[in-house]
């Protein structure tokens, strides 16, 4: 029994031993992996970038032009804060500097959508749209931010792309405003120069291409432009001056001077336009290598037409005329019948008028009995009566039923002495016009014809002239002409 009770009590012992060395051993065996694992979610948490990280690490990437670092760091930022629109903005200029131009535009758009008075991001956005003239876009994206800022980008893309647009009266205003804003833009003033100039503004043109000159922009086609603003202000040739020229010939540039003609006993004494003249820009133009074209001969040569100097724009015109483009020649022929006019070519000068009015019947036909009334005119002037009758019986052929016609020649033929021509005239008048406010007159001198001359009979005061035939200094006159096209 003793043997029993000690071999149980050592069993015992050695079991109470033996146990928690097995329990021990359990906790060893799983104890440590977890303890493992939540540290290292812990050093993860730990190390994760948060957006704000990732923004300034693209950030600094971008301004180190490492585009393609900082489209990767910007656009994990985005994608771990969708609300910052400073993320996006910037993720868009590295798409832009990095040439990506689309990317970078669809991030701009979705500023706007969420930040319609995002300035900056707008600007932005109408910038890559303007380079791909997209003007439309341009115009959708930047007229609601005027709401938000009047600055001089926004007018300036803005008036560019109305301008692009054909809105001419919008892109005047924004230009307007633009060079309030910047008026040492040089091209903005160039731009709102084009815009009067289409208008007929012709002063403000003149004054918008001059500002762009006087900032440093200088082409030929400004010139002509110039050119053609003073043409259409009659600043034919500007304040002529007399100067000693060293060396140089009619019809060129000499410095700030246009040399018209020599001082007649004088080698080397001109007759100048300044730069402030139709003629000096339009000259200065061609000299400056702009393109050889018929309409700027044409132009030059009407320029020396409305200065008067008739004999030189003839001249002019006799060497432009085979290089006219059929669509110009009925009104190169006008301008040249004008200059004929002006020389005492009187002939030439209705034959030409002839050809403008077969070419283009309705801008011209008008003209034509006019035309013979003021040749009609200065024959008579010149004591070439036979000349003065031919051209009135031809302005009565062309004009039948204008009873002032009729009384003119009437009063013609009364002086040749030819009573029954002149009576027939006269009751033509009658017969036109049976209340003529001179029909007693008229009567009187139907029944007695050869009562004196003119000079010396009781006089005819002609009846007020239908507008058609009124004959005006003018009408005649070159200055008259249709507008020069542009």
């Amino acid at each position: 029994m003793r043997y029993n009770y000690l071999t149980q009590l050592l069993t015992l012992l050695v079991a109470v031993t033996i146990l928690p060395t097995f329990a021990l051993a359990d906790d060893t065996d799983t104890a440590p992996s977890e303890t493992a694992a939540a540290t290292d979610d812990a050093t993860e948490d730990a190390d994760a970038p948060t957006a704000e990280d990732l923004f300034s690490d693209g950030r600094d990437a971008l301004f180190r032009s490492q585009y393609d670092a900082a489209i990767k760091l910007l656009s994990e930022a985005v994608a771990a804060d969708e609300t910052k629109t400073s993320y996006r903005l910037h993720l868009a200029r590295a798409y832009r500097y990095a040439g990506k131009l689309d990317e970078a535009a669809t991030q701009l758009e979705k500023i706007i959508t969420a930040a319609p008075d995002h300035v900056e991001a707008g600007q932005m956005l109408a910038d890559i749209y303007c380079r791909a003239e997209k003007s439309k876009d341009v115009v959708r994206v930047l007229e609601p931010l005027l709401k938000y800022r009047h600055d001089y980008p926004t007018y300036h893309m803005l008036a560019e792309a109305q301008y692009n647009l054909d809105d001419h009266e919008k892109a005047r205003k924004n230009f307007e405003e633009a060079v309030k804003l910047n008026p040492q833009s040089a091209t903005d003033h160039y731009a709102l120069g084009n815009i009067y100039l289409a208008g007929n503004f012709f002063a403000l043109a003149a004054e918008s291409y001059e500002k762009a000159l006087a900032l440093g922009l200088d082409s030929p086609i400004l010139r002509y432009k110039l050119g053609s603003a003073y043409f259409n202000l009659r600043n034919y040739f500007g304040q002529i001056t007399v100067r000693t020229v060293g060396s140089g010939q009619e019809g060129e540039i000499n410095d700030r001077w246009y040399l018209i003609e020599k001082v007649p006993g004088s080698k080397e004494t001109f007759r100048c336009a300044p730069e402030r003249s139709a003629v000096y820009q339009i000259a200065r133009a061609m000299a400056d290598g702009i393109e050889d074209r018929p309409d700027i001969h044409i132009l030059l040569a009407t320029i020396y037409l409305n200065g008067r100097r008739y004999e030189k724009a003839y001249e002019m015109c006799i060497e432009i005329g085979p290089t006219v483009p059929d669509d110009d020649k009925a009104l190169f022929h006008y301008y040249h019948a004008q200059a004929a006019l002006g020389t005492g070519r009187f002939d030439r000068y209705i034959e030409l008028l002839r050809e403008a009015i077969e070419l283009d019947p309705e801008s011209y036909e008008s003209t034509l009995v006019d035309a013979y009334l003021g040749v009609a005119d200065r024959e008579n002037q010149a004591g070439r009566l036979d000349k003065y009758i031919e051209y009135l019986e031809l302005a009565v052929a062309e004009s039948p039923q204008t009873a002032s016609l009729h009384l003119k020649l009437g009063r013609a033929y009364q002086e040749t002495r030819e009573y029954d021509k002149a009576i027939a005239q006269w009751q033509m008048v009658l017969d036109l016009e049976p209340d003529h406010p001179q029909r007693m007159q008229l009567l009187n001198l139907i029944e007695r014809p050869g009562t004196g001359s003119p000079a010396v009979a009781a006089p005819v005061t002609p009846a007020p002239q239908t507008p058609e035939v009124q004959q005006d200094e003018q009408s005649v006159a070159p200055n008259a002409q249709p507008q020069m096209r542009q």
